[in-house]
């Protein structure tokens, strides 16, 4: 019975193929239909930043204290003392003209002129002149350097910048992606 069934309905599909067909239809094997295949999503998970990270600068102070030092309050110096020169009187006997030979010429009792070298001694003279008892001195004298405390402030450690890093914050989203698209293609008509 169903062998019936089937052979009768074949028979009519061909019967309404061939009116189709004779309608401006397609028949025989020519035919082919438009099949539409719909697109195939999958669900997927991502790691995805919540809060970026964050960079946080925080300022230190810088830190001082208090030094004593010794410092000069008037440096060492030497002080140059003159003693003057001094000076006395000296008595000494100069040579005033030298021993020298003359000609002379003399006359005699007689009346007749005589000429002789005569030699004349050298004259000399007492002479006072002014002389450097003791020269002139410089003594130095050394001052010693004056000395003094005195507190100051020093920096210890400078100021500084620390930064503090929080890392970024992150999140599990889940959301629809395709994995294939859908497609629509001719394919042979099957009877």
């Amino acid at each position: 019975m169903s062998r019936f069934l089937f052979a009768s309905i074949a028979a009519a599909g061909s019967l309404l193929l061939a009116g189709a067909a004779q309608a401006g239809g397609c028949y025989g094997g020519n035919c082919y239909q438009l099949v539409a295949t719909p697109p195939v999503y999958k669900t997927v998970a991502e790691q995805v930043m919540v809060r970026p990270p964050q960079k946080i600068a925080r300022h230190i102070a810088p830190e001082y204290s208090t030094v004593t030092e010794t410092v000069v309050v008037e440096p060492a110096r030497t002080i140059a003392r003159h003693t003057p020169a001094v000076y006395g009187s000296v008595a000494e006997t100069v040579m005033v003209a030298p021993a020298r030979k003359e000609w002379q010429v003399s006359v005699d009792v007689f009346g007749n002129k005589t000429g002789c070298w005569v030699t004349v001694p050298a004259q000399f003279a007492t002479r006072h002149r002014h002389v450097v008892v003791r020269e002139a001195q410089v003594h130095y004298e050394t001052v010693p350097a004056v000395h003094a405390q005195r507190a100051r402030t020093v920096m210890v450690r400078p100021g500084q910048v620390a930064y503090e890093v929080i890392p970024g914050e992150y999140a599990t989203r889940h959301h629809q992606v395709m994995v294939h698209p859908g497609s629509k293609a001719w394919t042979p008509r099957a009877y």
